[in-house]
């Protein structure tokens, strides 16, 4: 069978379980050596990054051919034999089914902020995944505290995340605290919480001036999409169905970002309502 892509290691969460199977610098290099591949060409090990990401470097390397023709396939078969009741492992081993893109949603409208449809929001995100035949899960925490940030992303491991909610123009998202009143958030808060599960697919920031900042996302995400302006609810929910519906049918992250600008258009929003800024390249 034919070696997995890298892309297709990332949408299955490899990355991760990677790094929780050989979470340190001798578990990963005893295990790369045996597969013939030498501690010295290995990227530097650099903690606090997360596992995860040093094994997201060393596949991208593998793909590349750099280690004297050892493929990926050779590196995720290596690992199932090593853990023969790992069924992660197993099903990537097997080239079975792909794993669902997994979505968590944090949703917050506090009280004393202006009202939003985030229900809204939320049902059209859901009917996407209904007719993803299983492709697309998603997990949802509406009314979404500080508290839940942390949590949901240990629970789900997600691929993407998805605020919907008030952004601030200094750079703050507005989430709720246990009254439901508003309690904003640094981005560059959100930002530490988000490396911890790195390395992402995508972050969708379905609120106001958001794309100011989602550079300092990149860090922990592909793709990151936000908005430069204000962004109302029927742009908010015009995007979100585009960009899920499109992910129901393929994993392939860019061209959902195309398909809810251009859906925007269609609607008689301007396509720059929403912008995508992706890792190496400049915004779209």
């Amino acid at each position: 069978m034919a070696s997995p892509t890298w892309k297709q290691l990332r949408d299955a969460g490899a990355f991760e379980t990677l790094g929780e199977l050989f979470p340190d610098v001798l578990s990963s290099h005893a295990f790369l050596e045996d597969l013939g591949i030498s501690p010295a060409v290995l990227p530097p090990f650099a903690p606090p990054l997360p596992a995860a990401s040093w094994w997201r470097t060393v596949c991208r390397t593998v793909e590349q051919g750099r280690f004297g023709g050892v493929a990926l396939g050779d590196l995720v078969d290596a690992a199932a034999a090593r853990y023969p009741g790992h069924r992660a492992l197993a099903a990537l081993a097997g080239r079975g089914a792909p794993t669902a893109l997994r979505v968590l949603c944090l949703m917050s409208a506090p009280l004393d902020e202006a009202r939003l449809r985030l229900g809204a929001e939320q049902r059209v995100i859901q009917e996407a995944a209904d007719r993803s035949a299983g492709r697309l899960t998603v997990a949802v925490r509406p009314a979404a505290r500080v508290a839940d940030v942390l949590t949901g992303l240990q629970a789900v491991r997600p691929h993407i995340v998805h605020f919907a909610g008030h952004g601030t123009d200094d750079g703050r998202l507005v989430l709720e605290d246990d009254t439901g009143t508003s309690q904003p958030v640094p981005v560059r808060a959100l930002a530490a919480a988000l490396a911890l599960h790195a390395p992402l697919a995508c972050v969708v920031l379905n609120s106001c001036w958001s794309a100011a900042y989602a550079q300092s996302l990149l860090d922990c995400a592909d793709t990151v999409v936000g908005t430069h302006g204000e962004l109302d609810d029927d742009a908010a929910l015009t995007f979100a169905a585009a960009f899920y519906d499109s992910l129901a049918h393929s994993a392939a992250v860019d061209r959902a970002c195309a398909a809810g600008r251009a859906a925007l258009g269609l609607h008689g929003h301007g396509p720059d309502a929403v912008h995508q800024i992706s890792r190496g390249s400049r915004a779209a």
